[in-house]
């Protein structure tokens, strides 16, 4: 009997657009003779939706969209949808597990994750705590840090500090020396970013950061420097390393357009680089894994100065766009990959119920507690 998956996407996100995108490659690409598959919208109002044809491009295209809300339930250990009014048989049975492609903020972040965690139903992806810490780029800068891993200087700052006193941020933001870098903590695809080549600029791209978020960081812009993106799979506690793609850009950093509308941007797998700063690459990536219990598929996205001959951390995606499967292409096919997500996160559900969730004890049977 073929499993049922229930692939998420969407949601409340400045990314929402991408996430579609990737959830029509993937459901194209899933084995249909071992599942069956389920997309479900979540809509930026936080509305779950089911209906036909949620994996065709044109459907998202339409000011209106037919469709079913839907509301996750239990019922005797099995997750299902009920709908808050009709909803056609089809969608009432149960889900054994969920993928979720979802990218950015109030989604990737943790949020859904924590949301299926109630639910106890085995989840393709990272759990909560690696999916919050590596969505907001203070707390990935600080754990990296911490960790003796190499990232690049910065300084972070929130709404309140900038507002009670713009002139002292601006000062400590210059001693960083021109051009800096300005990006939203917790967004991703470089929605939010800008580079400021001096003070009015600064300004400006902090105000612009600030309509996304009310926290942002701000790093040295390198001047020469070349740009790397390394993803991770993992396979039942162990793990597997794609190949190192090289990301070329005729602008100053990657940008939206650049990754996901027509550009000039170029990429190249695999990268064309020495045998030591591929096994360093790979050495950072895999000591990442292992450290942070990353679980799915997750990209790491890195940066090499060609001045000081040094490579730094970036970004970590832990859902990226595309499930990163290119970066697989010459180990597993796209369909492999999707099986191994499936499978590991199976695996994972059996090893956590075996654990202990709960502790027999007598203190309902006593008043003693409620005594004053």
């Amino acid at each position: 009997m073929k499993k049922r998956i229930g692939i998420v996407f969407g949601g409340n996100s400045v990314e929402h657009e991408i996430s579609i995108l990737s959830l029509i490659q993937a459901s194209h690409a899933i084995d249909t003779s071992k599942y069956e598959v389920l997309p479900i919208y979540l809509t930026k109002e936080g509305e779950f939706w089911v209906g036909p044809e949620f994996t065709n491009l044109k459907t998202f295209q339409k000011k209106k969209i037919k469709h079913y809300q839907v509301a996750f339930y239990k019922k005797n250990g099995e997750l299902r949808l009920k709908g808050t009014s009709f909803l056609p048989f089809k969608y009432r049975k149960p889900l054994e597990l969920i993928i979720p492609i979802v990218h950015g903020k109030n989604v990737e972040d943790g949020s859904l994750a924590g949301f299926f965690k109630i639910f106890d139903t085995a989840y393709a992806s990272s759990d909560i705590l690696p999916a919050a810490l590596f969505q907001n780029k203070h707390y990935t800068k600080k754990i990296l840090s911490f960790d003796g891993l190499p990232v690049l200087p910065y300084l972070y700052c929130t709404i309140s500090d900038y507002k009670k006193n713009p002139d002292s941020v601006l000062e400590e933001i210059e001693k960083l020396n021109f051009p800096v870098i300005i990006k939203p903590v917790s967004l991703g695809s470089s929605i939010g970013i800008k580079v400021a080549e001096n003070k009015e600029e600064l300004q400006r791209a902090i105000n612009y950061a600030l309509k996304y978020e009310d926290y942002f960081i701000v790093e040295r812009k390198l001047a020469h420097f070349r740009e790397f993106n390394q993803a991770l799979l993992e396979r039942d506690g162990d793990y597997e390393l794609s190949a190192i793609e090289e990301v070329k850009s005729e602008n100053s950093f990657l940008t939206f357009s650049d990754k996901y509308l027509p550009s000039t941007s170029k990429h190249e797998i695999p990268a064309l680089i020495s045998t030591k700063l591929r096994a360093e690459i790979s050495r950072i990536s895999m000591e990442m894994a292992r450290n942070y219990c990353f679980r799915g598929v997750v990209r790491i996205d890195y940066l090499y100065d060609l001045s000081e001959k040094k490579i730094y951390v970036n970004e970590v995606n832990t859902i990226p766009g595309s499930l990163a499967y290119y970066l697989f292409e010459e180990q597993l096919s796209y369909p492999d990959l999707i099986d191994v997500l499936i499978k590991s996160a199976f695996r994972a559900k059996y090893r956590q119920d075996l654990k202990l969730n709960s502790f027999a004890s007598m203190v309902l049977s006593t008043t003693k507690l409620l005594k004053k």
